[in-house]
């Protein structure tokens, strides 16, 4: 297989050739600018968005490149650019889309490199579109004039904000401050998704389309969005969600089933991540609230704003501690404090606050809440509170079994039970 065939007549319609594709998707997002293709800049954007973006050569000055995964389409690497981390998508040459491609008659290498080639161009359009905080920042990216199949200094590529991906042991070794965090995150992308005219429809809805960064969920694959909402002829358009003997339906209208993709979007979204990840571990006093945010989620009883609204209500409730049914004892009184003091490691034991790691701690309010957490545990003996805040702003206290000789920390005061 070679980038070029017999001269001879092409037997496939025209406006399935590979170049027929790749090109139409550039003339309508992208202009030529020298030697490569850039976006169209909006009348409403901001130059220096764009001026500040990577191109097609940093694609000649970045290292240590390390291969992350490969999919149907897309190869994903691990790059380092200026002293950053970044993630770089190019074309997966010996992937599903070009060897199926390769496959169909009429066919050729250079031709399915673009049909690929046209999935990532596609998808910097679409990810420009769409921004917001819970989707991939596209940091740049190279559209030669002239790709070349056997550069890979040379051909199609996105450069995005790297994040560890997410799997459902990783998910559920998090603490519930964290997991709560990705609920909400995932909250506001499915507004954000609703809001377009016609809302966006995640169809190949898996975990795997998403990475954390710095503790917030992101979308990464656009490949298999939805731009428009399901047509129908005179039926409604139902969902069966799992685990329900009940079907989720909306009206089709004028042909359109207006609301469906953002039915889809909740259930979808409460089924790989909210039921794994909400109700398990939340306080006591905030369980029956995520368990009805869940169920809202798994039957899409409230639409996209309802529940962003509920989940940053809850998150307001725990930030401020106000889900506390605040004891008449007074439990930090039984403790005595010593500031920027500490206690050695070998103190430290596991409880059930411990989500992964070695040692017992959590977030807290106040040294008033670690107090109440201390004594209710028969192992602890003194907890320290730290000056290290979680996102919430909530304080890491560290529980302990004895204490032994105190150590010195500025950053820390140690409560000792008295």
């Amino acid at each position: 297989m070679g980038t070029c065939r017999a001269n001879k007549p092409r037997t496939l319609p025209r406006e399935q050739w590979g170049q027929t594709i790749y090109f139409n998707i550039l003339y309508e997002h992208f202009t030529r600018e020298n030697s490569e293709w850039r976006l169209i800049k909006s009348s409403s954007s901001n130059d220096t968005k764009y001026t500040n973006e990577l191109n097609c050569s940093s694609l000649r000055k970045f290292e240590k490149v390390r291969f992350v995964a490969a999919g149907y389409t897309k190869s994903t690497y691990k790059v380092r650019l200026n002293n950053r981390t970044l993630s770089l998508k190019t074309v997966n040459i010996e992937g599903h889309d070009m060897s199926t491609c390769l496959h169909q008659a009429d066919r050729y290498l250079y031709d399915c490199f673009l049909v690929a080639a046209s999935k990532l161009v596609k998808e910097i359009a679409i990810l420009k579109n769409i921004e917001h905080s819970n989707i991939v920042k596209v940091l740049g990216y190279c559209i030669p004039a002239d790709p070349d199949i056997s550069d890979p200094r040379h051909t199609v590529a996105i450069f995005e904000e790297y994040g560890e991906p997410i799997d459902v042991i990783r998910l559920l070794q998090l603490s519930w401050e964290d997991r709560l965090r990705i609920s909400l995150g995932l909250s506001r992308l499915l507004k954000h998704l609703s809001s377009f005219k016609e809302p966006i429809a995640l169809n190949d809805f898996r975990r795997q389309q998403f990475i954390v960064i710095d503790g917030e969920p992101k979308l990464i694959d656009v490949d298999d969005i939805g731009l428009q909402e399901q047509r129908c002829h005179d039926k409604p358009c139902c969902l069966a969600p799992p685990s329900s003997n009940i079907s989720v339906c909306v009206s089709c209208v004028d042909q359109v089933c207006h609301g469906f993709n953002e039915k889809l979007n909740i259930i979808r979204t409460g089924r790989h991540f909210i039921k794994h990840i909400l109700p398990h571990g939340a306080p006591a006093p905030l369980n029956s609230i995520a368990d009805r945010i869940t169920d809202a989620f798994q039957l899409a009883s409230l639409d996209t704003h309802s529940i962003w609204k509920k989940m940053e209500d809850l998150t307001m409730t725990y930030k401020s501690g106000k889900y506390r049914n605040i004891s008449k004892i007074r439990y930090l009184t039984a403790y005595k404090a010593y500031y920027h003091r500490d206690v050695s490691a070998k103190f430290d034991y596991r409880c059930q606050l411990t989500v992964s790691g070695y040692g017992c701690m959590t977030s807290v309010l106040d040294a008033e809440e670690a107090a109440e957490i201390c004594w209710n545990d028969s192992k602890c003996k003194a907890f320290i509170l730290t000056n290290i805040t979680t996102w919430t702003g909530r304080r890491i206290a560290k529980f302990k079994s004895g204490f032994g000789n105190l150590l010195h920390n500025n950053k820390t005061t140690l409560f000792l039970k008295l």
